[in-house]
């Protein structure tokens, strides 16, 4: 119920094969550019700290079959199968010698992976690329390590390197079909906090109480708060300020969270009495993405949501009325 809408990209059983375009950005030499082709990791230089990876192509870089190489073991705990792990990650292509794809900036999120467990009915050229990160990502990899994959696309996107979802996702990064791919896989060595810690700030007049059952919040109560006027402003406040890193745009934050409509004495949504989520900020209706960039890890925020930063005048379902003040309460557990 969080995220805005967006169309996603549907899967298409049937093969295709990747010519025209893709063919024409890698996989042959073109005379007179004077740049020669180095075997895999020869033709590039990978720098930087853990979660902050550089790429520098020396020269075009050639890669058939999947190879992978650990460049940093890390000193964290070893992954068993079954944990939960960020990625922060770069696809390098090496005939363009560019990052095409590349999450240690602001273009793209991190990644939460699985040990061991893949999805086998991805919906989008990022599901199949998590796929193929997370299948490097093996019970015994320590985190805080740096692992380098190299190969062509069909070599390192696995099996569904040819469904059409995939040739479309590369074109639209300008990778060839041929191209030699570099990919680095940083395995952060992220605490995901049990619950909100920090400073504690004042309750703010225009929010309802929370109302508690146990561990963690269970609603609100609106009794005393004013009705807001639809056109009201985005609103939210610290009711702990955490001593986390910052929350930045295109950061993968885990969050506890709970949703209502004002009035409403049971909420629409809500992840306390499961389990957290992970998404990137940015992929949450517009007034939530808002309220949490700068915002600190370990901090509870209170959100009051206007009808023009949220669901505007499209009902969800009937818990959520067309043009409905959303409001939350959000524990901003990790951000990578």
């Amino acid at each position: 119920m969080l995220r805005g809408t967006r169309p996603t990209a549907t899967l298409v059983a049937s093969l295709v094969v990747l010519t025209g375009a893709l063919t024409a950005c890698g996989g042959s030499d073109t005379p007179g550019t004077g740049l020669e082709f180095a075997d895999r990791l020869d033709a590039v230089t990978i720098s930087g700290d853990i979660g902050d990876a550089k790429l520098d192509f020396k020269q075009r870089m050639s890669a058939d079959e999947v190879e992978s190489d650990t460049l940093v073991t890390g000193t964290g705990a070893a992954l068993k199968d079954g944990d939960k792990v960020f990625v922060n990650y770069v696809v390098g292509d090496g005939y363009t010698r560019k990052a095409a794809i590349d999450s240690f900036g602001a273009d793209a999120p991190a990644v939460e992976v699985t040990v061991g467990a893949t999805n086998d009915t991805p919906q989008s050229f990022d599901d199949v690329l998590t796929n193929a990160i997370g299948s490097f990502v093996k019970a015994g990899v320590t985190k805080g390590s740096r692992i380098a994959v190299t190969g062509d696309p069909k070599a390192v996107l696995g099996p569904l390197s040819e469904a059409q979802v995939v040739a479309e996702g590369l074109v639209a990064q300008g990778i060839g079909n041929a191209d030699g791919l570099v990919v680095v896989i940083d395995v952060e060595d992220v605490k995901v906090l049990d619950g909100p810690e920090g400073t504690v700030g004042k309750s703010p007049g225009w929010a309802p109480q929370l109302v508690f059952n146990g561990n963690g919040p269970t609603g609100f109560d609106f009794a005393g708060v004013e009705e807001p006027a639809e056109k009201a402003k985005l609103v939210y406040s610290a009711l702990k300020t955490g001593p986390g890193k910052k929350v930045e745009k295109g950061d993968l934050v885990v969050l506890d969270y709970l949703g209502a409509v004002y009035g409403r004495t049971k909420p629409f949504d809500e992840s306390y009495s499961k389990e957290p989520i992970s998404s990137p900020v940015g992929g949450f209706v517009e007034g939530f993405n808002r309220a949490l960039e700068g915002q600190t890890v370990g901090s509870r925020i209170l959100m009051r949501i206007p009808p023009a930063l949220g669901y505007k005048d499209q009902a969800q379902g009937k818990q959520i009325p067309a043009n409905s003040t959303l409001y939350f309460v959000v524990d901003i557990l990790a951000a990578v």
